[in-house]
């Protein structure tokens, strides 16, 4: 068996069990169990965690003249507790675990909609299989050269998550009419770890360009707290808005990294940009304000809503 098909495999494996994992925790949600779902979720999320430290395998070791004996399996498994790997496992974990987590508050905020879940269901087991097929190539590679297709896809992986997380901070902040402080607050760490992430897998984290993306959360956050106030009651419009900002910005950082920023390159990126923000401000209600709830709570405790 050659190795792309055992990776092949494993891909196909680990998809099927993301599949039949949201399954059910929706089945669980849509009994009207929350407690049980985040409570399983959480389980399930740490079994997770494991299950990428054993079958990333991100040492890549050979079996192939392993012995079945201790000092064999000392050596096989002994990098597991070195410091470089755990901040290896930590890289590898982010984008699956956003993905994870931002599917799970989607399927919470679209409790009752069970057409809605299903679609969840099967973006994320793809974004999931992409991330696990093509991450661990590129890695695999080491110094050697990866095709840029294989970066294009989990650019699209990132977009896709970039989607889910900030959709589901500005879902679950409306839901509960929570203050606008909460999403900038979390739009920031979100969108940090989601460029910290990129620069993980072009090998590119420095002292300067964490700076820098720094800056670009923070950037993210302001914004996301102006759009919490202006924007209408479709919180998904509002995620999709806050990734075609978010990829602007890492569009120019990457393109200023690869040292292929020009002007021409920037007005390419910011003009589609501006095409995908006009025509969701051309259908967006910007008098209702998102999950108009708030303001029945409001009303119907004797609070008059701002």
């Amino acid at each position: 068996m050659t190795q792309k098909t055992h990776k092949t495999i494993y891909a196909v494996a680990h998809a099927l069990v993301v599949v039949l994992t949201f399954e059910g925790l929706i089945a669980i949600l849509n009994l009207n169990q929350p407690e049980a779902f985040f409570r399983t979720a959480f389980y399930v999320g740490f079994f997770y965690i494991l299950q990428v430290a054993l079958l990333y395998d991100l040492h890549n070791k050979d079996l192939k003249n392993s012995t079945a004996t201790l000092s064999a399996i000392k050596r096989r498994f002994g990098y597991l507790w070195s410091g470089r790997f755990l901040r290896q496992w930590l890289r590898y974990l982010i984008l699956p675990g956003l993905i994870y987590w931002g599917s799970l508050v989607a399927f919470y905020l679209n409790f009752g909609f069970p057409k809605i879940q299903q679609i969840i269901v099967v973006l994320s087991s793809v974004a999931f299989f992409v991330n696990y097929f093509y991450l661990k190539e590129i890695f695999s590679r080491r110094n050697n050269a990866v095709d840029r297709d294989i970066f294009v896809i989990l650019s699209v992986v990132k977009i896709y998550a970039s989607v889910l997380v900030y959709g589901a901070v500005l879902g679950l902040v409306r839901s509960n009419c929570l203050s606008e402080f909460y999403v900038a607050a979390a739009v920031l760490p979100l969108t940090f770890l989601l460029i910290y992430q990129a620069l993980f897998q072009h090998r590119l984290i420095t002292y300067k360009n964490l700076i820098i993306t720094l800056l670009i959360s923070c950037a993210m956050s302001v914004l996301s707290y102006l759009v919490v106030i202006f924007w209408g009651y479709n919180y998904f419009t509002a995620a999709v808005f806050l990734t075609a900002c978010y990829n602007l910005l890492w569009g120019t950082f990457h393109y200023h990294l690869d040292h292929l920023l020009t002007w021409r390159a920037f007005w390419e990126i910011f003009i589609i940009s501006l095409i995908v923000a006009a025509m969701l401000v051309s259908v967006t209600n910007f008098r209702a304000k998102l999950f108009n709830g708030c303001e029945y709570k409001l009303e119907i405790s004797g609070i008059k809503f701002n």
